[in-house]
């Protein structure tokens, strides 16, 4: 979390270089896909950031690791209430000089989620 919030306020920040969102729609599953969830929050790249910005060690879930990359990095879960909706969001660092976030679930969830921290 330390890593995602030095990355987030870096004076040299761009959000359009060093953040990515995977926006793919799962079939038959659009009310806990990343779009359906930004367009009924009425969101853009920029509130994203700003809710990733002001995640808390409360708000972590779990570490998973992405069996979809052959280096797999590990894969944070964290679930933030916005709305009185959960949002389930997943994220990874991605790079080793030039660091970058990959913003790869912003969905409310489809099931309960477990705070060990909260």
């Amino acid at each position: 979390m330390e890593e995602l919030k030095e990355l987030l306020e870096k004076d040299d920040f761009d959000i359009d270089r060093d953040v990515t969102f995977v926006r793919k729609r799962k079939p038959g599953d659009v009310e806990h896909s990343t779009p359906y969830t930004l367009l009924d929050l009425n969101y853009d790249t920029w509130d994203v950031v700003d809710r990733l910005n002001e995640l808390t060690v409360e708000e972590y879930s779990e570490t998973k690791i992405d069996k979809d990359d052959v280096n797999p990095p590990l894969l944070f879960v964290f679930g933030k209430t916005i709305n009185r909706k959960v949002v389930y969001i997943k994220l990874k660092i991605k790079g080793d000089q030039k660091k970058r976030i990959l913003c790869v679930s912003f969905h409310y969830a489809r099931d309960p989620m477990e705070f060990p921290y909260a």
